[in-house]
């Protein structure tokens, strides 16, 4: 690929063994095909199986973008940004397709996982703190022949920044059978990568296995004379693939929002996924009325809350509530079990308000349901 004066904002920042490049500039990460592909995209632009496409871009929104495709439709906008790039980039075609996000770009992160002649590349950017859902959760919105009721919920927001995208690259040939289930290894690697970190879930009490706008773009080497006929998460390739995605989405999203085993090493940001009510908490249950000792009380629980031994059992007491909430324990062992950790290992004067509170959370997640 080669730039013009106009276009040096653009830099190379990796290659495949295929000899793929990536670019990137302020605002935008494309993916130029050194070699024939085939691959599935989830975009409004030439998505879908294709098997023409000579590149695929991960573009960030500004929020005047946002409100030009509001007005006027996001695959107008996406075609226009499209013949924007192949005028200005010398692109083999204008076969294009891609993302949006509101994510930072220049957050992304490139993973690759290489085993003997299969090499695998993953290249994300990700945000969950406004916009993490879980698979399962109340929806924002019922659409049907593109009329959308945003009036499902209390949040029906579903434009909310925030999007996890990967551009995924497979130097070996895969079919189209082979590459959806590549594709489906990758979505559930991106669970496995939000279950680690513990991200919450903007919507429900649950773990988030997403966001709301996620997109995913995935590629095999059409012309490669390796053959992959059996993708699984038994095979190497279904490993290298889940690996690529899992790495690419932590250090993005360490990147952009601090999401790391450090910063969940806190009680309070392990509890913070149950919306309790805290004026229910305060007003009923403390019987606090007075900001002054509401702020002692919630500094006295800032104090311990990065304890790793307290986070250690205030971890016990969330995964018996989970157990609780999906029918795995009864509500007597989760309560009688609580009770024993709580009078057990809470009984330091300085835990006392972590006590309090994770009582309060136990009767009303399980002891009033």
């Amino acid at each position: 690929m080669t730039f013009d004066d106009k276009e040096k904002e653009f830099n190379l920042i990796a290659k495949t063994i295929d000899d793929d490049k990536v670019y990137i500039n302020n605002d935008t990460i494309i993916v130029d095909f050194a070699s024939k592909k085939n691959g599935i995209v989830s975009s409004w632009l030439n998505g879908g199986y294709s098997e023409d496409l000579s590149a695929v871009f991960n573009h960030q929104l500004s929020q005047n973008e946002i409100d030009e495709y509001d007005d006027g439709g996001i695959l107008g906008f996406l075609e226009r940004l499209s013949d924007d790039f192949y005028s200005k980039l010398n692109l083999k075609s204008n076969k294009l397709s891609g993302l949006v996000t509101s994510a930072k770009i220049h957050n992304y992160s490139i993973a690759v996982e290489r085993y003997r002649d299969i090499e695998v590349m993953a290249i994300t950017t990700a945000g969950v703190r406004v916009n993490a859902v879980s698979a399962g959760d109340v929806a924002s919105y019922y659409e049907l022949n593109g009329e959308y009721d945003l009036d499902l919920n209390e949040n029906p927001n579903p434009n909310k920044p925030g999007t996890i995208n990967n551009i995924i690259l497979i130097n070996c040939k895969l079919d189209e059978n082979s590459l959806l289930l590549a594709e489906m290894i990758a979505v559930e690697a991106k669970a496995v990568a939000l279950r680690d970190l513990m991200a919450s879930s903007n919507y429900s009490d649950e773990v988030a296995t997403g966001t709301g706008t996620d997109g995913i773009a995935i590629f095999s080497n059409f012309e490669s004379e390796n053959f992959i006929e059996n993708v699984s998460k038994h095979a190497k390739v279904g490993e290298l693939i889940a690996n690529a995605v899992i790495k690419s989405i932590k250090e993005s999203l360490a990147k952009v929002q601090w999401l790391t085993p450090s910063y969940q090493l806190n009680a309070l940001v392990r509890l913070d996924r149950f919306k309790m009510n805290l004026d229910d908490f305060y007003m009923n249950y403390l019987k606090i009325d007075n900001e002054d000792k509401k702020k002692e009380f919630i500094q006295s629980l800032m104090k311990v809350s990065k304890n790793p031994e307290l986070v250690a059992y205030v971890s016990l007491l969330i995964h018996i509530i989970d157990q609780y909430r999906v029918g795995l324990l009864s509500k007597k062992v989760a309560v009688s079990v609580s009770k024993s950790i709580l009078d057990g290992q809470f009984n330091r004067k300085d835990w006392n308000s972590m006590k309090i509170l994770l009582e309060y959370l136990i009767k009303v997640l399980i002891s009033d349901n």
